[in-house]
């Protein structure tokens, strides 16, 4: 009871928030996203239109309190203070589900639970899967006045987390890492540091095992079973080559900053096409990759190529070559993402697109 009146009595300080496209709306709201995305600012941000004596914030991660005592004392607690009508479990497990089922039976307005896991669930609530930040979102954070081309090498530089956009360039890395060392086990980490080889490209596993194999003890099914894992937690997403179900998968980080946390190593063009992937997730629909195109999007018709320095004229010489692959696919619209490139063309109804990332960004 101690530990729980001095979380009372310590409420979460709201940081420098800018609204997001998420809102919490819903009095029951389990809020999945990844390490980073901006979860517990989403928390704070709501709490902070409320009196501190109104609300209670526990995070279950936090390493001086005893997560299963807590979920223990919580009804009592809440039964002695009656004013706490608002409730917000931050860092759940479904280990904790049990415990945390006990509290609903109270008479709370509001009851928000964060988790960093896809499949966590807790009957009655309604969902909010919230994304790291897009580009029109990570923009918000600067003054009006910065030009474009240097928001977008901010952007390249901070990546996606919110924690990112207010940190200088040079300690974001450094952070990332902490988050990552705070939320992984050394395998799901040794494994990721792995993944930062395969960004944007087709991810061996059994190259990851053999590596790894190296230097710890490790089996084959740890390392499947982490990456599972790391997909579950929204830190890598897995991309499927269109018809092809059992082809080797693609690998992209839902931070693209991830990369430079785990690898002194840097490749301009990969993180390039992870930064796209990362704009068209937000669409949260099914994307492919084939042999000729990065990403294909069935439902929408569309194409994507990443081509952040090449010439018009030879995008529209790729185009010419792949015309007759887009009509057999069905699409209708390909776009090449540039730097800073633009122009247009098409060819009996199928369209060609060379758009700058920041314009394209900030149109879908």
């Amino acid at each position: 009871m101690q530990t729980l009146t001095k979380l009372y009595q310590s409420p979460p300080k709201n940081i420098k928030f800018i609204n997001r496209k998420f809102e919490i709306t819903a009095p029951k709201k389990m809020i999945k996203g990844g390490v980073g995305s901006g979860k517990t600012s989403l928390i704070t941000g709501f709490l902070s239109a409320f009196e501190s004596k109104e609300f209670l914030y526990v995070n279950l991660g936090d390493l001086r309190i005893d997560a299963d005592d807590i979920l223990s004392n919580l009804p009592e607690f809440l039964r002695q203070n009656p004013q706490i009508k608002i409730l917000a479990i931050d860092d759940f497990e479904q280990r904790f589900q049990e415990k945390l089922e006990r509290v609903l039976e109270l008479n709370l307005s509001n009851f928000i639970v964060a988790s960093r896991f896809k499949d966590a669930n807790l009957s009655g609530f309604s969902e909010l899967n919230l994304d790291f930040l897009d580009y029109e979102e990570f923009i918000a954070f600067f003054s009006k006045k910065i030009d474009p081309e240097t928001l977008f090498s901010h952007f390249l530089l901070h990546g996606r987390s919110p924690a990112s956009a207010f940190c200088d360039a040079e300690n974001v890395a450094a952070n990332l890492q902490t988050a990552l060392k705070s939320s992984l086990s050394a395998t799901q980490l040794a494994v990721l540091k792995e993944c930062a080889k395969a960004q944007a490209q087709n991810v061996s596993v059994f190259e990851i095992f053999s590596t790894l194999k190296s230097t710890r003890k490790i089996s084959k099914d740890s390392v499947y079973s982490a990456l599972s894992e790391l997909e579950n937690m929204s830190a890598v997403s897995l991309v499927e080559k269109f018809n092809e179900p059992n082809a080797v998968k693609r690998l992209y980080f839902n931070d693209f900053a991830f990369k430079s946390a785990l690898s002194l190593k840097k490749d301009f063009a990969k993180n390039f096409n992870n930064t796209v992937f990362c704009e068209l997730a937000k669409f949260n629909e099914q994307i492919f990759y084939t042999k000729e195109l990065d990403f294909f999007l069935p439902k929408r018709k569309l194409a994507i190529i990443c081509s952040p320095f090449s010439d018009s004229d030879l995008v529209f010489l790729k185009f010419k070559k792949l015309h007759a692959n887009l009509k057999i696919l069905g699409i209708n619209r390909l776009q090449a993402i540039s730097v800073a490139n633009s122009g247009e063309t098409s060819i009996e109804g199928i369209k060609c697109e060379i758009l700058p990332f920041a314009r394209w960004a900030l149109s879908i």
